[in-house]
């Protein structure tokens, strides 16, 4: 569950967002001041040019905390532009095709059948809180109903992704004029999970069913190493539940970091400055695309 809410909740909760009853109010026990970690590159090698800050995200947020410092205001203004995950969220029509397109296949089995026995009354009731139709998820192709289902739990906690980082920076540097660029498309970004071999997303359902009890837990403990900066804790936490398995790991976040380094040694061969802000799971631990960076010449420097 909190892998799944610190990489990629932020597409299914945009897909859910019309299919939910309002959540109840829930009290959170987060930290309402932080420090979140940032990172400066900068080129040592003839041709690294650039320059860019990495800002680890979180994709959803409660009301009333202060996640701005001012060393992330002073890499804001530096910057000529702003490199997020994915665009186009916000045209949720389109974005809902997409994942549709990508998410249903026939001859689905049904969601029961895809879980051993013992967790099938668990995964009643989640379905049962989550207010998704069973027959819409038993279309679904099993990493898009887990995901679903995960991004269920996360709105029950009151959360949602039209409050997240990513879109409070982005209307930030739109309203400064600034461009906004993506590492991934929608497509992209979803393709990860629905390349995923039928085990592995077979794991990812039985992971949320089996967690469904933690998720406001698991939640605060992302959230709080998250605002405190504290990495050494968010790769414990990165490293728990679905990325146990080498295969799901791969795809889901060792692929993607380096796509992501690749793009970025590119950006960083010409003069300007980015702010490159993406889900932190992404910069912990000996995978993150800093790791990568350092290997091709970058000087990496945390400034916060």
């Amino acid at each position: 569950m909190r892998i799944l809410t610190s990489i990629l909740t932020l597409i299914a909760s945009l897909m859910l967002t019309a299919c939910n009853n309002a959540p109840a109010s829930v009290t959170l026990n987060t930290v309402k001041v932080g420090t979140p970690a940032l990172w400066k590159i900068s080129g040592t090698r003839p041709g690294q040019i650039g320059t860019a800050y990495m800002f680890g995200t979180i994709h959803i947020l409660p009301e009333d905390v202060q996640w701005r410092t001012p060393a992330l205001e002073d890499a804001i203004a530096q910057s000529d532009r702003l490199v997020i995950e994915v665009l186009g969220l916000d045209d949720t029509e389109n974005a809902a095709k997409i994942f549709s397109r990508l998410a249903v296949s026939p001859g689905q089995e049904k969601l029961q059948a895809r879980i051993k026995p013992s967790l099938r009354d668990d995964l009643d009731r989640i379905i049962d809180a989550a207010d998704v139709p069973v027959r819409a998820l038993n279309r679904m192709e099993t990493w898009a109903a887990a995901l679903s289902l995960a991004s269920a739990q996360t709105r029950g906690l009151g959360l949602n992704s039209s409050g997240g980082v990513e879109k409070k920076l982005s209307a930030q540097f739109e309203k400064a004029g600034k461009p906004i660029e993506a590492l991934e498309t929608i497509e992209l970004q979803l393709g990860y999970f629905d390349k995923l071999p039928e085990q592995q997303q077979r794991q990812m359902l039985t992971s949320v069913v089996e967690d469904s009890g933690d998720a406001q837990q698991d939640f605060e403990h992302l959230f709080n190493a998250w605002m405190t900066g504290n990495i050494e804790e968010i790769v414990t936490l990165s490293d728990g539940g679905i990325l146990t398995d080498p295969t799901t790991r791969e795809y889901l976040l060792v692929a993607r970091n380096l796509n992501w380094a690749e793009q970025l040694d590119k950006r960083l061969q010409k003069t300007g400055t980015s702010l490159v802000a993406v889900g932190a799971a992404h910069l912990a631990g000996p995978d993150s695309v800093q790791s990568t960076l350092a290997k091709r010449g970058y000087k990496i420097e945390k400034i916060q």
